[in-house]
């Protein structure tokens, strides 16, 4: 006898103009004794977080259980099947808009469809289950092209992996870092303060904070900086008070930071927003 429950649920739970985070599971019931075809419309980063499965492409096949990351892109068909007596998948999807789009087969050319386990891919897996978990919209497209970047250079990370229980450790720490240095850019937020304030040694903490976000602390910090001086000019403040304002301590070294980042000196940046502002209450737009 057929059964009439459905194979598979979708539920979607977080979504934004780029990004839609959604879970897919099956329902009690299911017959999951076939393998199943299925045409990718969008590009997707798939993450299995509980159970297993195997996944193919062509004549290619691989089993992939809690914790693997597999792709899918759009006018491919893969196969999925379920193996006997084993626990059916749960999954997390990243589907990636049409506008998103564009950029990704650069992004993710000569990547594998199932791309090696790292540090920063499983730091960024348990940053996207806290996501999903609070529906805390704002870091969703953050998440999503932090796991993009990681996905491309997977191949490129050797490091041992940690352990479960060490990586959520140490993710908690990176978080709580960083949750510093977005509260307050122009903090003086030394290794040495930065490490004490987590309870990690200076050098451990620089190694696996560089290792789960791909940058050392200074460069993210400097970056912090740097979107905050945007926001800072787009509001109508002078170049030399927003240096000052976001922790830099040298106008010059500023400017360059900022043009390197942005691609345009912060002064046109405040010239062209301060134009627009002027044109909207010249035509009565407020």
């Amino acid at each position: 006898m057929i059964s009439s429950v459905a194979r598979f649920r979708l539920q979607t739970l977080r979504q934004t103009a780029c990004v839609a985070l959604r879970r897919f599971d099956h329902p009690p019931g299911a017959d999951l004794t076939d393998s199943e075809e299925q045409a990718s419309e969008r590009f997707q980063v798939n993450i299995v977080e509980r159970g297993c499965f195997r996944f193919g492409f062509h004549r290619w096949q691989r089993s992939l259980a809690s914790g693997s990351i597999f792709l899918s892109r759009p006018g491919e068909v893969y196969t999925y099947s379920h193996i006997r007596d084993l626990e059916p998948d749960t999954c997390l999807s990243l589907e990636f808009s049409a506008s998103f789009s564009d950029d990704l087969p650069e992004i993710l050319h000569n990547v594998s469809l199932v791309p090696p386990n790292t540090n920063r891919l499983a730091f960024l897996q348990v940053r996207l289950c806290s996501t999903a978990a609070a529906q805390a919209e704002m870091s969703l497209d953050i998440i999503a092209a932090e796991l993009l970047e990681a996905v491309h250079s997977s191949c490129d990370d050797s490091h041992r992996l940690y352990r479960p229980e060490r990586l959520k450790w140490y993710a908690r720490k990176v978080v709580a870092a960083r949750e510093l240095m977005d509260a307050d850019p122009a903090g003086q937020h030394s290794l040495l303060h930065l490490s004490k304030q987590v309870a990690m040694s200076p050098f451990l903490f620089a190694r696996v904070f560089r290792e789960l976000t791909g940058v050392p602390p200074h460069k993210y910090l400097v970056l912090v900086r740097l979107q905050r001086a945007r926001t800072l000019l787009e509001s109508g403040m002078s170049v030399t008070e927003t240096c000052y304002t976001v922790g830099f301590n040298n106008l010059s070294h500023f400017v360059r930071s900022f043009q390197g980042y942005f691609g345009v000196l912060p002064s046109v940046l405040k010239r062209s927003r301060t134009r627009w502002r002027a044109q909207r209450l010249t035509r009565g737009i407020y």
